[in-house]
């Protein structure tokens, strides 16, 4: 009896260990996987990652890597399955809805595009790259409302973002506020005066049809 009692706890500890070094294994991987996509090395990242895929097809953030290497690849529709994967596993996973909705947005595949960057933005409420990519696409499709609503998230996120201002700019004149795209004109050359000569020109345009 003390033999088999000896026997269960011995197994009970292997199996403890074992799995243990297995969880080990997937997580060295998965950080080596992660260091060689942040190193551009897509071939090295991407075997790392398949491995523990074919050991665990249960891990969000692995599927979300997959995907992204994926979009690398341009194949864009097993990119969209991969991300698709991680957000079912973690629905609260702000990335994988951005990203998916970049791939949307190459994909030309608006309406789901937008869907995906107002479902990070309900998630993150400071994601200024959502914001800033849902309202290049509301400014392209003439919704100019929630295209200007949004660049004054960006703005009030980053202050020094010129090109949030330079849109936001283009917007106010575009619906007839003048006076506000001279001053997103103005405030976009103060940061970058790579906008001189451009928006100089627009803002005395500006000033001389408001005569």
């Amino acid at each position: 009896m003390k033999n088999l009692k000896f026997l269960l706890i011995a197994a009970a500890i292997l199996f403890i260990t074992q799995n243990f070094s297995f969880a080990q294994s997937i997580k060295d991987s998965y950080e080596k996987g992660k260091k060689a996509f942040y190193s551009d090395d897509f071939e090295t990242a991407n075997k790392l990652l398949s491995e523990i895929l074919n050991m665990n097809d249960n891990d969000y953030e692995v599927c979300y890597y997959k995907g992204l290497i994926y979009f690398m690849y341009f194949d864009f529709d097993k990119a969209i399955l991969s991300l698709t994967k991680s957000i079912e596993l973690n629905d609260g996973f702000d990335k994988a809805y951005f990203n998916r909705g970049v791939i949307y947005e190459r994909k030309e595949n608006i309406p789901s595009a937008i869907n995906d960057y107002t479902r990070a933005i309900k998630i993150n409420s400071n994601y200024a790259d959502a914001y800033y990519n849902r309202a290049t696409l509301y400014q392209t499709s003439g919704n100019n409302d929630k295209a200007i609503r949004d660049y004054s998230h960006v703005i009030k996120m980053n202050p020094k973002d010129d090109i949030a201002y330079y849109n936001r700019g283009l917007l106010f004149e575009k619906t007839g506020q003048k006076e506000k795209a001279i001053r997103d004109f103005e405030t976009a050359i103060k940061l970058d005066a790579i906008w001189k000569n451009e928006l100089n020109k627009k803002i005395e345009e500006i000033k001389k049809s408001v005569k």
